[in-house]
This record gives C-alpha cells, sequence and structure tokens, in this order.
C-alpha cells in the first residue's frame, strides 16, 4: 500500500508542474540531466524537481538518487505520460532516500526526469545519470502513442483501431471534446474471438500523469468490455488510453461514446 500511495502522491505533484506550463515547464528552463555524472539538487514538497535529457537513438536511461528523506522518481515523455518501467519507489538498501530506476526509451526525442517527495519538507539530494545508445531498441513510431498525437472523436462516433504490443503499438490515446456538460461515458467493445484483454483510462486535459477513472471490470464476462464514465462541463477535453489490462495486448476492438446532460 505504501507503494501505491507514494505513485498517487507523486502523480498529483507532477500534475502541478505539467499543468504550469501546458505541457509542461519549458524546456529550455529545466536543467539538463547530469549524464556521466552526479550533481547537487533540492527537492520539495511543492512540486517535484524536473530535469530534461534529450535521446540521441532508442537506447537505456538510468538514474540513481540519493536524498536525505524519501524520495521517489518517474520518467516521462514530453507529454507528460509516464513511461513502461518509469517509476521508481525502491528504497535502495533499506534507506528511503535511495532510489534507482532504468528505463527504455524506444525512440530519439525529449524526456523528463520528475525526483518527488514521498512526504512532506524538503530534501538535498544528490543526483546522476548514465546512458546506453541501442538504436536496435527502436521500436516503430506509434502514430496514437502520445496524448499530443491521440485520435480525435466525437461523442456518439464509433471508432475501430487495434493494438500490436510486439510491433510497438501498446496502447491507444484518443479525445473528446464534448460541447454540452453532462456524464461522458466511453465504452470498448471486441470486434472479433481475438479482440485482446482491454482496460481503459480517462484523463483530464490537465492531468497526464494519473487517470481519474479506470475500467477493467470485463463486463458481460467478455475480457475486451469496458465501460468508465467521468463529469464533464462544456468544452473539456477528456483524453482515453485504451491499453492490455495485462500489458502485452493484440487485436482489434470498438470504442464508442455517449452523452448524458
Amino acid at each position: 500500500m505504501r507503494h501505491v500511495a507514494a505513485r498517487v502522491r507523486f502523480a498529483l505533484l507532477a500534475t502541478a508542474a505539467l499543468v504550469a506550463g501546458g505541457r509542461g515547464v519549458a524546456a529550455q528552463t529545466l536543467p539538463q540531466l547530469p549524464v556521466g555524472k552526479t550533481s547537487t539538487g533540492q527537492v520539495s514538497e511543492r512540486a517535484p524537481t524536473i530535469y530534461r535529457f534529450t535521446a540521441p537513438s532508442a537506447g537505456v536511461l538510468s538514474v540513481a538518487v540519493r536524498a536525505d528523506a524519501d524520495v521517489t522518481i518517474k520518467v516521462t515523455d514530453e507529454d507528460g505520460q509516464v513511461l513502461p518501467d518509469g517509476v521508481a519507489d525502491v528504497d535502495l538498501w533499506g534507506n528511503a532516500g535511495n532510489e534507482q530506476v532504468l528505463v527504455p526509451l524506444p525512440e530519439r526525442g525529449d524526456y523528463r526526469v520528475h525526483i518527488a517527495m514521498y512526504g512532506r519538507g524538503s530534501a538535498a539530494m544528490d543526483i546522476g545519470a548514465g546512458w546506453i545508445a541501442m538504436p536496435g531498441f527502436a521500436r516503430p513510431s506509434d502514430a496514437d502513442g502520445r496524448p499530443s498525437r491521440a485520435t480525435v472523436l466525437e461523442v456518439g462516433q464509433s471508432h475501430e483501431d487495434a493494438l500490436d504490443t510486439d510491433a510497438g503499438d501498446v496502447w491507444d490515446w484518443f479525445a473528446i471534446t464534448p460541447a454540452t456538460s453532462g456524464a461522458l461515458t466511453v465504452i470498448v467493445r471486441g470486434v472479433n474471438d481475438a479482440s485482446p484483454d482491454l482496460a481503459i483510462e480517462l484523463y483530464t486535459a490537465g492531468d497526464l500523469s494519473e487517470y481519474v477513472v479506470r475500467s477493467d471490470d470485463d463486463l458481460q464476462g467478455n475480457v475486451t468490455n469496458e465501460s468508465a464514465t467521468i463529469d464533464v462541463t462544456a468544452g473539456q477535453k477528456i483524453y482515453i488510453r485504451v491499453l492490455g489490462a495485462t500489458g502485452d495486448a493484440r487485436g482489434p476492438y470498438r470504442i464508442a461514446s455517449s452523452l448524458i446532460e
């Protein structure tokens, strides 16, 4: 339970920083991640300390932190989306201030490393990172794999799509902006017997670090069937992520929505 609470608290802190600058604090104002060396820093309960890293290719990024208090690490893309295996709260050797994360980066581009307090107060820290370029780790670029690349849907529209984890299509992002206020319900259904075990998550436009609603209920005993509802105001953009419930998914599905005013 401690680690679950840490992730939730960390997500809320990260959200404040992300919202402050739209897609995050402007890249030029963020300190560079110290790769191949260590540097000192400070982290506060008010907001995470964020570093930027530009990957020249696919590869593996490692980050280590030694702090005076309990901290956590999160690695995200530019949109603030947490990367697979991108959260660390391991308390190395039983010390809550010792953290390390090892994350494969699937493509070149800009990434963010967030260091946050687990509890109250502030702490001094040492941070260091390592980078191994591994072009062979590159995954095909996913056209709808980030919120900024989300497929735009209209309320009531039905859309068929598919996931293929082996091909790099790990999840799909969609965006809906209702014209009126009410309760927005998003559903996914199977297309055929090859449809995978799915989960759906709903996010608000200002908070891409933690879902508001998640469904992995396997409605009517069908592992593809999911439904999630969120209250919305007119003009509010809602993001939907469709992903494999167990992290691995291959096959087609259909997504649709409705709004009750």
